[in-house]
């Protein structure tokens, strides 16, 4: 059974920063999605210096999903539900997009994104959700990457300021510690 992978933008960004879009399409094999939401944001953040190589995602993931009015009210309400006071009006729309697209065509598919909050929705929802440090951990263990290659983006990652793995510190062993579980 062929399972479907579908990211929000964060993730998209974090593999442009790291400059392996290659390595994102390795994982994703020929098996991504993405809703409309997430591609305009793709979009916008492709025109950000040093993020061009977001390019690429449309290669990966082809023309996107395009909610029908049904998903669009479901995705506004699930938004609702991800954001706090300050949030911008567009911010987790990506997210609540792919989510409702999900639940309503009941797509067996996975939700890459890093917002906390998105991944408890998901798994309220019966969706499947991982994170980049999934993909990137499934990449060393396929042996895409080296570890020692993953230490590198890890360290990037940090400086941009990004999210790093869960219980990884500034230190390798926390690194190997994580890589290993």
């Amino acid at each position: 059974m062929t399972v479907l992978l579908f990211p929000d933008n964060t993730v998209l960004v974090n593999f442009a920063i790291i400059d392996r879009m290659d390595l994102l399409e390795r994982l994703v094999n020929g098996n991504g999605c993405w809703c409309a939401s997430v591609e305009a944001e793709c979009r916008r953040s492709a025109r950000q210096p040093g993020l061009e190589v977001l390019s690429a995602a449309w290669r990966i993931f082809g023309s996107a999903w395009l909610p029908d009015p049904a998903e669009l009210q479901d995705a506004m309400i699930l938004r609702d539900g991800l954001t706090g006071p300050g949030d911008r009006r567009h911010q987790h729309l990506g997210e609540a997009e792919t989510l409702a697209i999900m639940i309503r065509r009941g797509v067996k598919g996975l939700f890459v994104t890093d917002d906390r909050g998105a991944i408890r929705l998901a798994a309220r929802s019966g969706i499947t959700a991982i994170t980049t440090w999934h993909l990137l951990k499934a990449a060393v263990r396929a042996s895409m990457i080296k570890a020692d290659v993953l230490w590198g983006h890890t360290q990037a990652l940090r400086d941009y300021p990004r999210a790093i793995p869960p219980g990884v510190a500034d230190d390798r062993s926390s690194f190997d510690t994580w890589l290993s579980a």
